[in-house]
Formats: C-alpha cells, structure tokens, sequence
C-alpha cells in the first residue's frame, strides 16, 4: 500500500501541470458532464450517438481502417510496437487498457490532434504489438515502454492519457521517470495495483489470497489459458465485453468488434 500511495503523490504533483490550453476530450467508455474544468485542462464531452451535442464530427465507418494504415512500428528491444501519431503542437500520449489498443481511442484521436501532437500505443502484447510467448507482461514492463517511446519517439514532455490498466502504467511511468519525460497525468477509470497482493493488508483481501493464487497458477497453465482466451475471442463474447465497459453503447460497432477480434491473434 505504502507504494500505492506513493504514486498518488505523483499523481497530484504532475496533473498540476496541465496547461488550459489543452483540450481532453473524454472516452465514450466513460462519459462526464457536458463541460468541466480538471486544474485547468477543458474536458469535453464526446457523444458518438444518442442525445447531446458531440464536440467532433461522427467517425466514419473506414475510421479504424484508416488507423490501421496510418500505423506505424518501433522496435522495442528487439519487439515491434505498434503506434500512430497525428496533429501538432503539445505532445499527448494515448495509452489503452487491458485487452485494448489504438482503435479504442478512434474517437478521441481526431479531436485531440487538432490541438496537439497526438501519440497512441499498442503496449506490448496488444493490439498490433507484438505478442512474445512466455514474456512477464508486467506493470512495470509497460511502464519502462512508456518512458523509452518518450525518450526515444517523442523526445518531448508529454501529457499520459491511460485508461483502465493503462492508468495504472502511466502512473508508474510517472513516478519513475527522471528526465521530466512526463509533463502530466490523465487517468480514465484507473485500475489498482493488479498484482500486488502480497503487500494489500486488509484482512479480507488476506481471505482470499489463496484463491487469487489459485488464479493466478491455473492461468498460468497454457491448455487453460488458451481455452479461456479463445473463448474471449469470439465475435458474440467480444461484443458482450465491449458492451459491458462502454458507457455509450453506440460506440460499439460491428467494426471495431472486427478489428477487437483480428488482433487478438496469438504471438
């Protein structure tokens, strides 16, 4: 916990650098009020479909297959990553969250870049990444990604933009960095510390540390892993997952269900 807490520290330290002119608007995974101020930074509502106004232009059907071809890779210690960069001006850096990648961010990518020079990554065994057999996808594997695509692609400070699992990445990526890589933090639906069990001391969690190890090994057993994650890949259950985290339920196409599907592949 005393590590948890730690990066919140960081967390009200870095978003305090947020510059007023520069405009976030929110996943439709998640959808705010209208308006709203975060220590200075504009947060605007982006509705896909329904009521409301939207603060961009509806994406067309070809949007995730333009993405697709607008992609381009950087190798990572011998890995290829998948990432897309648009606009000019201040830097933002995109980051997904589990089971994720770049085409969840499709509706916020052409907002952003009207103001900003827009990154968005694939992480390490997602998306178009590539996906090494028997890597340790850990927290801090992505975080250590995220401050060398920075320094080495970006080459800028820049604002993490992290939804989910990604938050949590970017978080970390923030309290390790010692370079002033990072300018600022936005966090959507920010996970806890996934694997930290072994430091959680409240006694219910303490309950049931055996069955999360229990957990933890059978996934770990790759007849089983790949019966579940199979099963996960299909079309209909794709979709129900989807359905199930996004608050705008519009936003939740046949396309990206497609593409959700086609880069799930194995490495």
């Amino acid at each position: 916990m005393a590590a948890l807490a730690h990066h919140h520290r960081v967390l009200l330290s870095f978003t305090s650098f947020a510059t007023p002119r520069t405009h976030l608007p929110c996943a439709s995974s998640s959808p705010p009020p209208t308006h709203a101020r975060l220590r200075g930074a504009r947060v605007l509502r982006h509705a896909s479909g329904g009521g409301g106004s939207s603060s961009a232009a509806p994406v067309s059907s070809s949007s995730l297959e333009e993405l697709s071809r607008s992609c381009t890779t950087w190798s990572w210690r011998g890995m290829r990553v998948n990432y897309l960069v648009r606009g000019e001006g201040p830097p933002v850096l995109l980051v997904h969250g589990f089971g994720a990648s770049v085409a969840h961010w499709r509706r916020n990518i052409g907002v952003l870049s009207e103001s900003n020079t827009v990154y968005a990554i694939d992480l390490l065994g997602f998306g178009a990444s590539d996906k090494p057999a028997g890597f340790s996808y850990t927290m801090e594997t992505w975080a250590e990604l995220i401050l060398e695509f920075l320094d080495e692609v970006v080459k800028r400070p820049t604002v993490l933009v992290g939804n989910s699992v990604g938050s949590l990445a970017c978080v970390i990526a923030a309290s390790d960095s010692t370079r002033d890589l990072v300018r600022g933090l936005v966090l959507l639906n920010c996970s806890g510390g996934m694997n930290n069990k072994a430091i959680v001391d409240d006694w219910r969690i303490k309950l049931l540390l055996p069955l999360l190890w229990l957990i933890d090994f059978l996934l770990k057993q790759k007849s089983i892993a790949s019966a579940l994650f199979g099963r996960v890949k299909e079309r209909e259950n794709l979709k129900n997952i989807l359905m199930s985290v996004y608050g705008n339920k519009d936003a939740v196409d046949d396309e990206l269900v497609e593409w959700c599907a086609d880069h799930k592949r194995a490495g």
